[in-house]
């Protein structure tokens, strides 16, 4: 599954340093922009999803065992790209019938890190503005940090099945629905992907899920916005980053689960 970040400020001059920044806000993951103020932490959504409960009768638990999310935000006149190596999570698949299987796949914000430039310096500060935006910077308060570090997807249905039962070796297209949560906000997301396994059809030991087009993510639905390292909103930098930026957060997953 693929996620997009956006967010960064590498200049040495004012006006450059708030252009960059502002194209990269997540992610992890994190997406939410244009608001006049921050609105107050009581008028979010902030609780954590809770974690998945134990597997249904029938179903075999996978743990995420490594994966990549990249983020890519195609705005007009600048590709922001990033990634993140961190993931974790449950899947909870009944092999013999792929319809009935849920879990939940996190990504680690605070892992993220640019590529939009060949200068690693200037990858270095986008990477660390992209965090001030989804409110895990070094000044945020720990709480409130660890809160925001996190991105989940967590499955709900699987809609359709090119074949219900597993099989080894032989990619399945699935179509999943879900809800996306990031930086405080849950938005319901469906998203198209790609599953193999590995080992017996019946006792699979191993899966690999791919997704083959972006779960989209909008910034301000998500309240990701420009931010000081306290999470403080910075005010007007929004209208001066202009082409530089783009609402929309393409997120692409790739992960393995035993």
């Amino acid at each position: 599954m693929t996620f997009t970040v956006r967010s960064l400020c590498y200049s040495a001059r004012p006006s450059a340093r708030l252009r960059s920044s502002l194209t990269l806000g997540f992610v992890a993951l994190a997406m939410t922009a244009a608001c006049s103020k921050d609105r107050p932490a009581s008028e979010q959504a902030r609780a954590v999803p809770s974690a998945a409960s134990a597997a249904s009768a029938g179903q075999k638990r996978f743990e995420i065992a490594n994966g990549t999310a990249t983020f890519l935000i195609d705005a007009p006149l600048e590709k922001i790209k990033g990634r993140s190596t961190k993931l974790r999570g449950t899947l909870d698949i009944d092999p013999t019938n792929l319809k009935a299987s849920k879990g939940q796949v996190d990504v680690d914000l605070d892992d993220l890190r640019t590529e939009t430039f060949q200068d690693d310096e200037k990858n270095k500060a986008q990477t660390g503005h992209s965090k001030n935006w989804m409110e895990i910077g070094p000044d945020v308060d720990p709480k409130r940090r660890e809160e925001n570090r996190w991105a989940r997807f967590t499955i709900k249905s699987i809609d359709q099945a090119s074949v219900i039962k597993a099989a080894e070796g032989t990619p399945i297209a699935v179509k999943v629905t879900g809800d996306m949560w990031i930086h405080g906000v849950s938005a319901p997301k469906t998203v198209a992907a790609s599953v193999t396994f590995a080992g017996p059809a019946d006792a699979p030991t191993s899966v690999h899920v791919v997704t083959t087009a972006p779960l989209v993510v909008s910034l301000k639905e998500h309240d990701v916005k420009p931010r000081d390292l306290a999470g403080k909103f910075l005010s007007g930098a929004l209208e001066k980053i202009g082409q530089k930026i783009d609402d929309s957060v393409q997120i692409s997953l790739d992960l393995t689960a035993k």
